[in-house]
């Protein structure tokens, strides 16, 4: 039905069909022609940001033999080592810039033959100067220079300098000729541009002639639409009190789980802490020193177990936690339990990582095993000092805990510090994390333990509806 208007409309009107099949055609050649010339445009910006590139590229290199060519020369007259390694480390790079410039220039035939005369002039120069350089560190100093006369090399520098010219100037031409054809490419789509406009208005022209048309059945079915409206919102409405109520069961049941998180947290803990009291009672009732010696050990770690649970305080997300805000409480609570008498400090500085609630209660564990062993072992005699605690990223940007004391340090005979029971559970559950436990000297005095943890990883910090960190 709306075909046959259309042509009903052209049979009785034919110079207007004429001038918008014109218009419509007009536009249709003239997008054609824009589409094209603008792919062809972006091809040339490809290539003329390639030259750019090739030029920074090639100039680097020129850079780094200048660099190189230095380096040898301060190196043979002077004998000083750090020209030395300036020129290796020079001449590593240069290896690498070569092969990047003999890469770049690939699909071009004549520019890859002058990079690859380039690269094979440099590492005639770089045989030549590695010669030299191995004679004057064999005590041949003489002969090293010797084999680099008359010109000390700066002939084949001269000549790399010429052929790095040449290839430039090569590029500058390219880039000019790219300029020129860009212009022409600009000339052309301005035209293309101003005929779309043209046929642009000509179409619009007719088309807001018949527009007119429909503007009165346009306002026949807004009052239909409208009173569709009305519906919806009443609807949408409803939909939104039932999300609401739904919203507040779903939070209230969020809220009690939260609760039974931390009042189970509380009571692992305080279980735990109930069995060390027990077996602080037994040891009274034993006589036998290494039963003894044995029960205060098993306490000593129920006391840091549920140290560890007692002090979680899980983050919003109910499954991560901070260490520079968990593990604080757990010295504390050690220090309590094993240095409460004594005049020992024990300072932490831990980074602001979030953990995974069972990752964080691991760690707690090996630092009070590590920190208890240190009290016990390296502060003979109600010795005082201090012991220092350390979670933070390494150089390859992994976490790593240390310890250090300031005791009697090593023992070698006695292997109090470095082997037993504690030694094995720390060693086993740093294992988790894929890591190991290092022994070292301290100095003239002391111990430090390094813990690698490896597999450890930091929980992304969690985020509110908004986005926003919390």
């Amino acid at each position: 039905m709306l075909w046959r208007r259309i042509l009903a409309g052209f049979s009785e009107r034919p110079l207007r069909a004429l001038a918008i099949i014109i218009s419509l055609a007009l536009i249709i050649v003239a997008a054609a022609s824009t589409l094209i010339l603008t792919r062809g445009f972006n091809n040339q910006m490809d290539d003329v940001i390639a030259t750019y590139r090739l030029r920074e590229q090639a100039g680097s290199t020129l850079a780094l033999l200048n660099e190189a060519h230095s380096s040898q020369r301060g190196f043979l007259l002077t004998q000083n080592p750090a020209f030395l390694d300036i020129y290796r480390t020079a001449a590593a790079r240069l290896g690498e810039s070569l092969n990047t410039l003999n890469e770049m220039t690939r699909g071009n035939p004549r520019q890859q033959a002058t990079a690859i005369r380039i690269q094979d002039l440099a590492k005639q120069k770089q045989q030549k100067v590695d010669a030299a350089i191995a004679l004057s560190l064999a005590g041949q100093n003489s002969d090293a220079l010797a084999s680099l006369a008359p010109d000390f090399g700066i002939g084949q520098m001269d000549e790399i300098k010429k052929t790095i010219s040449g290839f430039l100037g090569e590029e500058d031409r390219r880039l000019i000729e790219r300029n020129i054809a860009m212009n022409d490419l600009r000339a052309w789509l301005t035209f293309a541009s101003m005929s779309a406009l043209a046929g642009a208005l000509i179409l619009a022209y007719i088309l807001a002639s018949r527009t007119k048309r429909y503007v009165r059945e346009l306002t026949e079915g807004q009052s239909t639409l409208l009173s569709e409206k009305s519906q919806l919102e009443e609807m949408v409405q409803q939909r939104t009190a039932e999300l609401e109520k739904a919203m507040l069961v779903a939070t209230r049941e969020r809220e009690r789980v939260e609760t039974l998180l931390q009042d189970s947290d509380h009571r692992i803990g305080n279980s735990l802490a109930t069995v060390s009291s027990l077996l602080g009672i037994q040891m009274r009732d034993v006589s036998s020193e290494e039963i003894r010696a044995a029960l205060g050990a098993a306490r000593d770690r129920i006391q840091t177990i549920s140290s560890a649970h007692r002090r979680l305080r899980l983050g919003k997300d109910h499954e991560t936690v901070r260490a520079d805000e968990y593990l604080p409480e757990v010295i504390a609570d050690i220090k309590e339990a094993h240095a409460h008498n004594r005049d020992i400090q024990i300072d932490g500085h831990f980074e602001p990582i979030n953990l995974a609630s069972r990752d964080a209660t691991t760690l707690g564990i090996i630092i009070g095993e590590l920190t208890m062993n240190a009290i016990k072992h390296a502060y003979p005699d109600n010795r005082s000092g201090s012991i220092k605690i350390d979670l933070r990223h390494n150089a390859e940007h992994l976490i790593e805990l240390t310890i250090v004391d300031d005791g009697v340090g090593l023992q070698k005979k006695s292997g109090k510090r470095s082997s037993g029971l504690g030694l094995l559970i720390v060693t086993q559950l740093s294992h988790q994390f894929g890591g190991s436990v290092a022994y070292a000297g301290n100095g003239d005095a002391g111990t430090r333990v390094t813990v690698s943890l490896p597999s450890l990883l930091e929980v992304d910090e969690p985020t509110d509806a908004e986005g926003t960190s919390k």
